[in-house]
C-alpha cells in the first residue's frame, strides 16, 4: 500500500520543466487578468516551488506567493470559494455571507479577524469577491482568477452574531487582492497569490510586515488543506 502510494506522489508531482512549460504556454492569457497583476514567476521560484516550497514576497502592505499544488484545478476553486467554511483553517474565525449567492460571483461576505498581538483590537471588514468568467471561457477553465476589496459599510451587517463581533473589533483600513489558478495538468495546480492590505490605526509597521510574512504562506497552506479535507461545497469544475 505504501509503494502504490508513493507511486501515486510521484505521478501527481510536476516537474520544474513541466511547470515552466505550462506557464509560457498561458502567458498570452495575463493579460485578461482583472485583478492586480504581479509579476511572472522567475525560474528560481518554479523550481522551489517543484520541490515543495511556498515562495513569499513582502514590500510595504503588499505580499505575493506562487507555489504548486497536487491538487485539481476544480477541487482547489472550489475550496477557494467557500469561504463561510474557512473558519477553522484560515486565520479569519468567523465569515458570514451578508449579499448574493454561496460560490457566486458578486458575493460580499463580512469576516472577522483575531489579532494575536497584546493591545491590538480584532478587525472586521466586508470582502467583495468576483471572478473572471472571460478568462476562464478562453483557456476552458484552465486558468482562474478570483479578485477581491473591502469596504466597511455597517448597513451590510444584519445578523445578531455578526454584529455583535463587529461591535468588538474595528474596521480593517482596506484590503485587495487575487489568486490565480493555472492547471498543470488533471492533478496539479499552479497557484499565485496577493494581498495588498493596511490594517488601520494601532498596528505597528513592525507587526504589519511580519504578520503578512507569515499569513500569506498560512493562507495558502489554509486554502490547500480546505480544498482537500473539508469538504468544500461549491460546485468543482
Amino acid at each position: 500500500m505504501l509503494a502504490a502510494l508513493l507511486v501515486v506522489a510521484v505521478t501527481f508531482a510536476a516537474t520544474a520543466q513541466e511547470i515552466s512549460a505550462r506557464l509560457a504556454e498561458v502567458a498570452p492569457y495575463r493579460s485578461e487578468r482583472i485583478g492586480r497583476a504581479v509579476p511572472p514567476p522567475s525560474d528560481a521560484d518554479i523550481r522551489r516551488a517543484a520541490s515543495g516550497a511556498i515562495n513569499v514576497a513582502v514590500a510595504g502592505q503588499k505580499a505575493t506567493a506562487n507555489t504548486v499544488v497536487n491538487l485539481s484545478i476544480g477541487q482547489l476553486w472550489a475550496g477557494l470559494n467557500d469561504e463561510t467554511r474557512h473558519p477553522g483553517y484560515t486565520a479569519v474565525s468567523y465569515s458570514e455571507l451578508v449579499k448574493g449567492r454561496p460560490c457566486q460571483s458578486g458575493r460580499a461576505v463580512f469576516q472577522y479577524l483575531p489579532i494575536p498581538v497584546p493591545f491590538v483590537d480584532d478587525r472586521w471588514w466586508i470582502g467583495h469577491l468576483k471572478s473572471n468568467p472571460a478568462l476562464e471561457r478562453s483557456t476552458g477553465n484552465s486558468v482562474r482568477e478570483l479578485v477581491w476589496s473591502s469596504s466597511t459599510n455597517p448597513a451590510f451587517v444584519r445578523s445578531p452574531s455578526a454584529r455583535k463581533l463587529m461591535d468588538a473589533a474595528v474596521p480593517l483600513g482596506s484590503t485587495a487582492g487575487s489568486w490565480l489558478l493555472v492547471a498543470i495538468d488533471p492533478y496539479t495546480t499552479w497557484v499565485e497569490y496577493v494581498s495588498i492590505s493596511n490594517p488601520g490605526e494601532g498596528v505597528p509597521t513592525s507587526v504589519t510586515s511580519r504578520l503578512a510574512a507569515q499569513g500569506v504562506r498560512d493562507q495558502v497552506l489554509a486554502i490547500q488543506n480546505f480544498s482537500r479535507t473539508g469538504n468544500p461545497v461549491c460546485p468543482v469544475y
